[in-house]
């Protein structure tokens, strides 16, 4: 039964229009169980917070991630690694509920990493998500360190991970490395194209969309040529293959219409080509 249709109820019966918060003042120390199986979960504690999309909850998660920030700098100024020699020290980076932390390989270090966030979360109230932590080792690293230092944190070892999309690894990345990203071009190419698009929607879902979905990547990792040439391979069949699924004559070369309005082109950002300016804001 819902609170309103309790207060609908009670007033119906001719109880004072205060009564049902007097009543809800009564209730405390609320708990919940949910049948999993025709057995009983763990009794859930009931506890009052900000709602989703309240305008205080990133102020409220600022103000908490700043004191990871301020005991990693106060307290783990031996952690941290320098990305070039003149370079600033990089101990971590915060984004979201997203904690990367950077550290050379040493018990020493994991054990006061440790009590930095372990100490974190009795101040905030937050926990690690242990299934969720990984840890990557450098190629130097032995595997008798590995094995102490993994002991130490409790975190899960792996060779490459994705973080906020964008798959961190020590070797090179591949073409394959990006297949993900054409196959969700697929799926749109394939749930758009069963549609009786004109050529002028063809375009717009090509420019809106499809071209600017490898931005991001390029931007924060360096994809291989192939990946946005394979790209605007999948953006011509869309454009001149036929309603029946039949390949169609190529009646214009991608090079016109990627060119500007201006000299005759449709303006259709060639993913090629934006390669070496986004690979600069990278490096």
């Amino acid at each position: 039964m819902g609170w309103a249709t309790l207060h609908q109820i009670l007033k119906w019966y001719g109880f004072p229009s205060n009564f049902s918060n007097l009543l809800l003042e009564c209730v405390i120390d609320v708990r919940f169980s949910i049948i999993i199986n025709g057995k009983n979960s763990k009794w859930i504690n009931a506890q009052s917070g900000f709602n989703q999309g309240c305008p205080l909850s990133p102020y409220l998660f600022i103000l908490c991630s700043q004191l990871m920030s301020n005991s990693l700098e106060q307290r783990g100024q031996s952690l941290g690694i320098h990305i070039s020699p003149r370079g600033p020290k990089i101990t971590h980076h915060l984004y979201a509920d997203d904690v990367l932390i950077f550290s050379h390989a040493s018990i020493a270090l994991a054990k006061a990493l440790k009590i930095i966030v372990e100490d974190f979360c009795k101040w905030t109230g937050q926990r690690v998500n242990f299934s969720k932590s990984q840890i990557i080792f450098g190629k130097v690293v032995r595997y008798p360190m590995k094995k102490k230092i993994t002991k130490v944190l409790g975190f899960k070892v792996v060779k490459e991970m994705k973080y906020l999309g964008v798959k961190l690894s020590l070797r090179r990345l591949k073409g394959a490395d990006f297949q993900e990203l054409l196959s969700n071009v697929m799926d749109r190419i394939n749930a758009w194209g069963k549609k009786s698009l004109s050529m002028g929607g063809k375009f717009t879902l090509i420019e809106s969309s499809l071209l600017s979905m490898p931005n991001f990547l390029i931007t924060h990792s360096l994809v291989p040529k192939r990946v946005p040439y394979e790209l605007e391979k999948l953006c011509r069949n869309l454009i001149w293959h036929k309603t029946d699924g039949t390949n169609g004559m190529h009646y214009v070369t991608w090079g016109e219409i990627s060119k500007p309005r201006i000299l005759g082109g449709l303006c259709l950002h060639s993913s090629l080509l934006r390669v070496g300016s986004l690979r600069s804001k990278l490096a």
